[in-house]
């Protein structure tokens, strides 16, 4: 039994496929009648438009035409057949994962007449219950938006940034519940669930935001699924070049806000900090055309960002009486780059290849606003960010009952520091030593101090994303029409991370003891109080791994997640779409300390594990053409859905992060000495406490032993409506629950 099930398996992996809503084309559709009713079998329907290709197909026995796999853009389609009056549909807009319905009604031709019939362009799709907004290139055009892609997201309903939930809100879903999609792979961050990777809204061809109502190849998204495909060639040389501008005197001023006084951290106040004199300059130049007339096309465009930022702060205008003035300036630089190469083999292939690229690099850092930096610090701190996508897709319409969709994809994103201030980086935050005993004027700092502006040091965080998919869909006529789709994906995620402070970092807390406990800290006495020193008391942050660094994160995992899929989309009577189907996956999560005892267990690779019989997620919905026009539609849907795990939990909980604490008595003021070499743990004064704030708990009690996948209910319903052939407009209800 089991190898039947595992051949069954393989079988759906090889002859199917499917997918995480990487979807990259459209679809055209619909049936041939004549003047009575009757369907028409062996009608010509020809379409052409988007980069200028012409494609053919014939209706079958029950006079359906099929277009299953097109680019997003906008077509006209023709039919013909001997005896009758040829007819036209033109402006048809196809969008990303949209299904446009255009029906022919022909007439008998006379010798008399060459009448052409042409019907209105469709609006709305009436074979598909997802709501799912799509925003066209020439309407991106015409928008308000920032110069990423994401900027033009809250044009969909239901779609805003909300500060509270973390930036981008779909439907009330929180950020880091999204997935984001260009070109094919997906490139959300793995550790955040938000957007990792910039595109210039100019190379932009067509965003699709999906809401809610999702099919069963959609997984891993209890928020949006915001797919994004760039601009392609077509059969005529085009190019464009552009320049931007956006600087300082076009923002307004700071607002007050409220802060510590420097010398006296009793005591709150409100300042106005001076603007940042700052200028981001962006040219850039876009071509596409022809490489082979109606079969092959190219595109490119390069628009470089170039930010460059100056900060001047003055110590009196700050009222920081022991601040110091200060002035560096900061240079941005990303490198948007996009690339692609698409063909229509022949009327029954389509594929594309394409490349983007954003590389950035930020050279300095900015000093303090408040002034606080000491003098002479170092601000020539430089971060690179490598961060590019490669991705191909093959579409092939088999026969006109069966389509196969394969696709793949790389997405790389990284950091690495240079210039780096490698020392021991000394602070305080709520307390400050002026007036202190007998500190020395030249040791005295206010409220907020740091002795360097960082020592942090990224030497990789590099995040991989490696998948490939498949999808096919086999038409068929059982009590109506039938599209069954089957599919597998599989995505192999990466981090391999060494980050952190490049020496220890020492908080000072002055005058201040650590507990009221003695029992907290070894029983140390001073005088009367217990828990602290002359001057207070210190920590100094560290790590097993290696002494002479602070705070890290380190750790090099990978995370498998497979996914299998069946949905029927059954139309009855053209009029009925019922969309049915189930998704299950399976998900790996990585363990950053594999090998490490906690517990009397030594570490695995995986931390937690959730198998096929874990996420399983059955989804129905129905679209009904109202009038059986195309113009007016009625849907509900009802599904389950899986998150998958982000990276920012084992990281942070299963050994990725390592962090021990050491608190010391305070018994000198010489704060720029506290850490000799063997520093820690062999510091000034008194060892009072050690804290291991590492979150090594796979393996141990700390882990539910039927721990199950996050599960989130969603029902929605709603009615759309075509006007015209320009406008449209739709009301719909939607109810999200978290089961667990």
């Amino acid at each position: 039994m089991r190898l039947a099930r595992i051949a069954m398996l393989l079988a759906m992996t090889l002859l199917t496929g499917a997918a995480y809503a990487q979807e990259q084309r459209g679809s055209i559709e619909g049936v041939v009648r004549d003047s009575s009713g009757a369907v028409l079998p062996g009608v010509t329907v020809a379409l052409t438009g988007g980069s200028g290709a012409k494609i053919e197909t014939t209706s079958d026995a029950q006079g359906v035409y099929r277009f299953p796999s097109l680019a997003p853009a906008t077509y006209t389609i023709t039919a013909n057949l001997q005896g009758f009056r040829p007819g036209t549909v033109e402006n048809v807009v196809v969008a990303l994962g949209q299904i446009k319905k255009v029906d022919f009604a022909l007439g008998l031709a006379t010798l008399t007449e060459n009448v052409q019939v042409t019907a209105e362009s469709p609006l709305v799709d009436v074979r598909q219950s997802a709501r799912q907004t799509n925003i066209r290139a020439e309407q991106i055009n015409l928008l308000p938006k920032g110069r990423d892609f994401t900027t033009l997201v809250t044009q969909a309903p239901g779609a805003n940034q909300e500060a509270k939930l973390g930036g981008l809100s779909i439907d009330g879903a929180s950020a880091g519940e999204n997935r984001y999609i260009i070109d094919g792979v997906e490139t959300t961050n793995i550790q955040s669930g938000t957007s990792g990777k910039a595109v210039i809204a100019d190379f932009v061809e067509d965003i699709q935001v999906k809401s809610s109502g999702y099919t069963a190849e959609f997984g891993g998204a209890t928020g949006g699924v915001i797919n994004m495909v760039t601009k392609s060639g077509t059969n005529n040389f085009r190019g464009s070049a552009l320049f931007n501008v956006q600087g300082d005197a076009l923002d307004a001023s700071r607002r007050p806000i409220l802060r510590l006084n420097p010398s006296n951290s009793s005591l709150a106040e409100y300042i106005t900090y001076p603007e940042d004199d700052s200028v981001r300059l962006e040219p850039g130049f876009a071509l596409g055309g022809p490489i082979a007339q109606n079969r092959a096309w190219f595109f490119g465009a390069y628009q470089p960002a170039i930010t460059t930022t100056t900060r001047t702060v003055n110590a009196s205008t700050s009222q920081n009486p022991i601040g110091e003035n200060n002035s560096n300036k900061q240079k941005t630089q990303v490198q948007y780059a996009t690339g692609n190469l698409t063909s229509q083999i022949s009327d029954n292939t389509r594929a594309r290849l394409a490349f983007n690229n954003s590389w950035s690099r930020q050279r300095g850092l900015l000093p303090s606003l408040a002034a606080t930096d000491p003098a002479g610090s170092d601000y020539r701190t430089t971060s690179t960010f490598p961060n590019w996508t490669v991705s191909g897709n093959v579409d092939w319409t088999a026969s006109p009952r069966m389509f196969v969709g394969l696709r793949g994809g790389y997405y790389l994103s990284d950091q690495y520091d240079t210039n780096v201030t490698e020392v021991p980086r000394f602070n305080w935050t709520t307390t400050n030593n002026i007036g202190l005993l007998d500190v020395p004027a030249s040791l005295q700092r206010g409220t907020g101090f740091s002795s360097v502006l960082s020592n942090t040091k990224v030497v990789q965080d590099k995040q991989t994303r490696l998948y490939f998919q498949a999808d096919s869909t086999i038409y068929g006529n059982f009590g109506g029409a039938h599209q069954l789709k089957f599919g597998f994906q599989a995505d192999r995620l990466g981090n391999a991370v060494d980050s952190g402070e490049a020496r220890p970092r020492v908080t000072i807390r002055w005058n201040t003891r650590l507990s009221t406990n003695p029992a907290a800290c070894n029983g140390i006495l001073f005088g009367t109080t217990t828990c602290r020193g002359t001057y207070g008391y210190y920590s100094v942050r560290s790590q097993e791994v290696d002494p002479n660094r602070g705070f890290i994160t380190f750790g090099d995992v990978n995370m498998n997640v497979f996914g299998f899929f069946v949905q029927d989309a059954w139309t009855i009577n053209n009029k009925l779409t019922i969309n049915a189907g189930v998704r299950t996956e399976r998900e790996q999560v990585p363990n950053y300390a594999p090998g490490t005892v906690v517990d009397g267990i030594t570490l695995p690779e995986t931390g937690i594990e959730f198998g096929f019989a874990d996420k399983v997620a059955p989804r129905v919905g129905f679209a009904y053409d109202l009038r059986g026009d195309g113009r007016t539609k009625a849907f509900a849907s009802w599904g389950i859905f899986y998150d998958i795990f982000k990276l920012e939990l084992p990281r942070g909980s299963f050994g990725g992060d390592r962090w021990l604490e050491y608190y010391y008595t305070l018994n000198t003021f010489d704060w720029p000495n506290l850490v000799p070499s063997g520093c820690p743990p062999a510091c000034p004064g008194q060892l009072m406490r050690v804290t291991d704030f590492r979150h090594i708990s796979v393996g141990s009690s700390a882990i539910e032993p039927n721990l199950k996948p996050m599960r989130q209910q969603e029902a929605t319903a709603g009615v759309e409506h075509q006007f015209s052939d320009v406008i449209s407009a739709s009301v719909r209800y939607v109810h999200k629950q978290i089961d667990r």
